[in-house]
């Protein structure tokens, strides 16, 4: 009884420690290879998506919308790691780089457009000011981008996927 207890444990604990979540069962994510690896009904492909993600060491990869409508799948995916390769304790050591993905593939998983928002960055001072909200089939989040002193409003519609993310800035009000 106790070793099943353990494995069980261990079992949720390594879970946790790959950082995939995905919010369709059909599917499943990870990181790798500087890309991504998304697994659909049992098979694997792989994304070449590395140039799009800021993180130096991808550590949280999490499928927030998966849609398929003209004969294209479109994937939203949000992908946050380390600033630095290694942490130190200098400038970003601890720090987070987070990036929100769009990504529009043809019949044969090939990415044919794609889209990247980073929502969150140490090296960019850009910091998100709450949660995503997500209701029913919609995303909405909002960061600060300190470094183009502009508020950043993000909203995606997985009715309409071909749309992508629709992004509105405003100027940061003075204090």
């Amino acid at each position: 009884m106790k070793i099943a207890i353990l494995f069980i444990i261990l079992c949720f604990a390594a879970s946790l420690s790959f950082g995939q979540k995905s919010n369709n069962p059909a599917y499943k994510i990870r990181a790798q290879r500087g890309g991504v690896s998304v697994t659909f009904q049992g098979k694997a492909h792989w994304l070449n998506v590395g140039a799009e993600i800021d993180a130096a060491k991808i550590t949280e990869t999490e499928l927030m919308f998966a849609a398929q409508k003209d004969g294209s799948r479109y994937l939203v995916i949000d992908v946050s790691g380390q600033s630095k390769a290694k942490e130190d304790a200098r400038q970003c050591g601890a720090g987070v780089e987070a990036n929100l993905l769009w990504i529009k593939l043809d019949a044969a998983w090939k990415v044919s457009a794609i889209k990247s928002v980073r929502y969150e960055s140490c090296w960019s001072s850009i910091s998100l000011n709450d949660s995503f909200k997500i209701s029913g089939k919609s995303l909405k989040l909002e960061f600060d981008n300190f470094r183009d002193d502009v508020n950043v409003k993000v909203t995606y519609n997985s009715d309409q996927p071909e749309n992508g993310f629709q992004i509105e800035e405003t100027k940061l009000k003075e204090n």
